[in-house]
């Protein structure tokens, strides 16, 4: 089986060094040599060719979004899929690299796991179809989407016991469901996706505001005797529960 080449941009040497050396781990990955800036990444991605480039934002003599603005100036019918992590989560730059182009947007610290299992992922999707950026989607096979969802359950359901929230309580449900359906959105765009109350309510046939209402009961029965003044919004509590999946397992 052909190997994806994968090509690491980072300037920080410690963290694509501890990167490059767990997913040399992974054995249907070929690790190409390292780019500590954009115009030496642009002269490895024209030489070598990988499959999947990781790119950082901050860099020096060109960053992460003047790479893919060169990709974009570039064409070519090879072009790798571009992997965006970064500590940078605000939203002009999430914005702006994902409308240069960018397959994915994951913000640092994460799970080396998961970003092995993303790039499998665009990899694999990318392989199976006609290849447009534009409409580019995530199509697992419903066993392998069926066996993700029950991991992200089971650590969504861990995080939330140790945040206080119990089985027996009527949001809990609503919850984790959140949790489990918002996972893929937040870690591409740092915030939960448009319409999740909507969906979750219309999958239990009951109202937005009933969905909402239990949450909030569910989160106030845990912040009861907290004295913090300003208690956090329902979706503060699960973007706080997603980050922990995101940045623990």
């Amino acid at each position: 089986m052909n190997k994806i080449r994968v090509l690491i941009v980072d300037d920080n040497i410690l963290t694509s060094q501890a990167l490059y050396d767990r997913l040399s781990e992974c054995h249907d990955f070929e690790m190409l040599n390292m780019a500590k800036d954009g115009l030496e990444a642009i002269e490895i991605i024209e030489r070598d060719q990988p499959h999947v480039v990781l790119l950082d934002i901050i860099m020096p003599k060109l960053d992460g979004i003047g790479v893919l603005e060169h990709a974009n100036a570039n064409r070519r019918e090879n072009r790798p899929l571009y992997i965006i992590y970064s500590a940078v989560s605000h939203e002009n730059y999430v914005s702006r690299a994902m409308n240069l182009g960018a397959d994915y947007y994951i913000i640092k610290p994460f799970d080396e796991s998961v970003l092995a299992y993303r790039i499998r992922q665009f990899y694999m999707d990318s392989n199976t179809k006609p290849y447009a950026k534009k409409n580019l989607k995530i199509n697992l096979p419903q066993r392998q989407k069926n066996r993700y969802d029950d991991e992200l359950k089971i650590l969504a359901t861990k995080y939330m016991r140790e945040y206080g929230l119990k089985a027996h309580m009527t949001g809990y449900c609503y919850i984790r469901d959140i949790v489990t359906e918002s996972f893929d959105s937040y870690c591409q765009h740092g915030t939960l996706p448009k319409g999740i109350y909507r969906e979750i309510a219309s999958k239990n046939n009951v109202s937005i505001q009933k969905v909402e209402r239990a949450i909030r009961n569910c989160i106030e029965n845990v912040l009861l005797h907290d004295s913090i003044e300003k208690k956090p919004t329902n979706s503060q509590v699960i973007c706080q529960l997603i980050e922990k999946i995101r940045t623990n397992n």
